[in-house]
């Protein structure tokens, strides 16, 4: 009987609290407390006395600091995620495949979707981590991966733009052709595949559609992976571990692997600093 959950069990096995989200258990509540995005909502917490348990409204309080993460179920997405509740910020993560249960589900390419959950919870930051990213899949759905890393990009700008949130915007430092590393901010891009260019191009949408916004153009990561494809760093190992035959490298590349907690330490540091300036 009930869902287990400290916070959120339910009485019933299968009813609507024990399937939805995280993420949509707190938008209910808040719902149900007749709005109201921060501080002082209300909650709900299961009470057992022997024979019998019920459903009681508490105060919870929540940080009054919202930040949104596109792609929250990546590799760098789970870090920025887990950096900002960590730091007392309300953290609300998008996915979609592997969104459920912990993440709202949201189609990045629905521009209503998109819409309705920014508008719902109302983010202070937005730190827009989701694309495609695996170079043989935009090669060979490009017009699938445009609408992802650059016209889905362009639209999270203008929304993001609407409710004066400040947006942070994962690029590659593909959108470089690697002739003359390492590269600054003000260097000119050259990307030579097609990923680069799409990442390029939603660097432009982003920032014809929200001036204020941030590019990160990220090296290669790697960190704590779910699956050893998740990093270029962990993939080689993939390829090898359980075959006898070697896998061929080039030793011409020069690389430069950042760690995912780093790239999402410096994104809080961004947005508490941008919070810090607007606010005072």
């Amino acid at each position: 009987m009930g869902c287990g959950a400290a916070e959120w069990a339910c009485p019933v096995n299968g009813c609507r609290r024990h399937r939805e989200s995280g993420a949509e258990r707190e938008r209910r509540a808040r719902t149900e407390a007749g709005g109201g995005m921060v501080g002082w909502e209300k909650g709900l917490r299961i009470r057992f006395e022997p024979g019998r348990c019920w459903l009681e409204e508490e105060d919870v309080d929540t940080p009054n600091r919202r930040v949104l993460i596109t792609g929250a179920t990546g590799l760098l997405g789970r870090s920025v995620y887990k950096e900002f509740k960590g730091n007392n910020w309300n953290a609300v993560g998008c996915g979609y495949s592997r969104a459920r249960p912990m993440f709202e589900q949201v189609n990045l390419l629905d521009t209503t979707a998109v819409h309705n959950v920014i508008q719902d919870f109302q983010p202070h930051v937005i730190i827009h981590c989701a694309a495609e990213r695996r170079p043989d899949v935009v090669d060979s759905q490009p017009d699938a991966a445009s609408q992802l890393n650059v016209a889905a990009s362009g639209n999270i700008a203008k929304e993001a733009a609407q409710v004066g949130a400040f947006l942070i915007y994962i690029s590659t430092d593909y959108v470089f052709d690697g002739t003359n590393p390492p590269y600054k901010e003000n260097d000119a891009p050259n990307p030579l595949n097609l990923y680069g260019k799409t990442k390029l191009e939603g660097e432009k949408a982003v920032l014809a559609n929200n001036e204020g916004a941030a590019v990160l153009r990220i090296p290669i990561l790697y960190g704590e992976v779910e699956r050893l494809e998740e990093s270029a760093v962990t993939v080689m190992f993939d390829k090898v571990q359980f075959n006898n035959k070697s896998a061929n490298m080039d030793h011409w590349q020069q690389r430069f692997p950042t760690y995912v907690k780093d790239v999402a330490s410096v994104c809080r540091q961004l947005a508490e600093k941008k919070m810090l300036v607007r606010y005072s």
